[in-house]
């Protein structure tokens, strides 16, 4: 153990970065979060997932500068993000832990926002906020225009998390580490296992303020074609906490259906999937049901503009 393992104080919150060939981006992220001003000791731990780039130059650069706060991690190895990522947010040794893509950045505020929220409702096991979306082209569209009024007070529930599938960017949350599953490093898990696992354990919040940027179709993000497999997890997700919480399976079967719709206007041959699964778990639901929810999916999006044409993101 060297002097400053020793020396070094056990923080309140961990905010786990993940990298990967992210040279163009990686600099502002820290800098965001090693500039936040808190009355707490925070960690930066920095999951570099052997980077072909300039990467872990910076990082190294920055673990030097702020030698009692950014802890890198560097793979000898390509893992792939997701393990790179568990295995990060494991090393955390924070009671909160935010997690913070390394080509996305946090404005000021946030940490001490987020925190002060899991500090004054034992409940709560996860904070998300709004974010503001930007690409590479100069492209921006302002976290305002998503409607986050369905959140009563901005309180989220287990049930209304399922029906939606969607709280709000990975980029934005802070969570309760107890709560926190320790899920297996060959398990395979997207955003959505972690939404649900947490809000299963307790409440979720919302913050009605934009603490963070988020980057759209950045250099090495997931693209178009990794859909399909995104799309076929989560219904695999959805099997696996049904079998947990059987009492949520009108939720469940509200969110199949929601997904079939969305999938079907979309073409996307996914819809049949989501269609095997609601018939698999069918509940009595009365239309105006789907048809809130659907409403609901679409407020929590904002519309994102380039030229004359626009999409709907979230």
């Amino acid at each position: 153990m060297n002097a400053t393992e020793v020396t070094r104080k056990l923080p309140k919150v961990s905010i786990c970065v993940i990298t990967y060939n992210q040279e163009k981006y990686i600099r502002q992220c820290l800098q965001s979060i090693v500039d936040q001003e808190t009355d707490f000791d925070f960690e930066v731990i920095v999951g570099d997932d052997c980077s072909t780039d300039g990467t872990r130059a910076i990082i190294e650069e920055f673990a030097e500068r702020y030698a009692q706060k950014v802890i890198p991690i560097f793979r000898q190895s390509n893992t792939g993000g997701l393990k790179n990522y568990l295995e990060t947010h494991n090393a955390a040794t924070g009671c909160y832990v935010a997690h913070m893509d390394g080509d996305d950045f946090a404005l000021p505020g946030k940490l001490q926002m987020q925190a002060g929220i899991l500090d004054s409702d034992s409940t709560c096991t996860a904070v998300w906020h709004r974010v503001d979306y930007f690409d590479d082209t100069g492209g921006f569209c302002s976290g305002e225009t998503a409607d986050l009024s369905i959140f009563n007070e901005g309180k989220v529930s287990f049930s209304e998390a399922i029906r939606l599938g969607f709280i709000g960017v990975h980029s934005s949350l802070m969570y309760r580490r107890s709560a926190r599953e320790k899920v297996s490093l060959d398990k395979k898990v997207l955003d959505l296992y972690l939404t649900w696992d947490l809000l299963s354990k307790g409440s979720g919040y919302v913050v009605n303020e934009i603490l963070g940027r988020y980057r759209i179709a950045a250099s090495g993000s997931l693209t178009v074609s990794s859909l399909p497999r995104i799309r076929r997890l989560s219904i695999d997700h959805a099997d696996h906490f049904l079998k947990k919480f059987p009492e949520q399976r009108k939720s469940y079967f509200i969110w199949a259906i929601s997904n079939a719709v969305i999938d079907f206007k979309n073409a996307r041959l996914t819809a049949i999937d989501f269609i095997i699964f609601a018939l698999r778990n069918i509940s009595l639901v009365r239309p105006g049901e789907i048809f809130t929810n659907l409403l609901n999916i679409q407020r929590t999006q904002v519309r994102w503009s380039r030229g004359n044409n626009s999409e709907k993101v979230r």
